[in-house]
C-alpha cells in the first residue's frame, strides 16, 4: 500500500494532456503518476519524458523498448 494515496484523475484538468500521453503509450495511467499529481509540473516532465522514450520514431522499436521494461521491472520484481 503506497504511503500517499492515488488522487482520481480529475483532480488536476491541466493534467488532461499528460494523462493521454501515458495512456497513448501503456493504455493507462499510473498510479505513481496519480500520486506525484500533487506537483503537476512533476508530472507533465514525467510525461514528456515518457513520450520521448515511446516515440514510435525512434531508431529502437517499441516492441523491443517493451521488452526492455517487462525484463527490467521482472528482474526487480515490480508487478507492473
Amino acid at each position: 500500500m503506497p504511503r500517499l494515496a492515488p488522487l482520481p484523475r480529475d483532480t488536476n484538468p491541466e493534467l488532461a494532456e499528460a494523462f493521454q500521453a501515458y495512456v497513448k503509450s501503456l493504455g493507462f495511467v499510473p498510479n505513481s503518476v496519480l500520486i506525484m499529481q500533487r506537483r503537476p509540473k512533476l508530472v507533465k516532465a514525467l510525461a514528456q519524458l515518457a513520450s520521448a522514450i515511446w516515440d514510435p520514431q525512434s531508431e529502437v522499436p517499441v516492441s523491443f523498448k517493451r521488452l526492455l521494461a517487462y525484463m527490467a521491472s521482472k528482474t526487480h520484481g515490480c508487478h507492473y
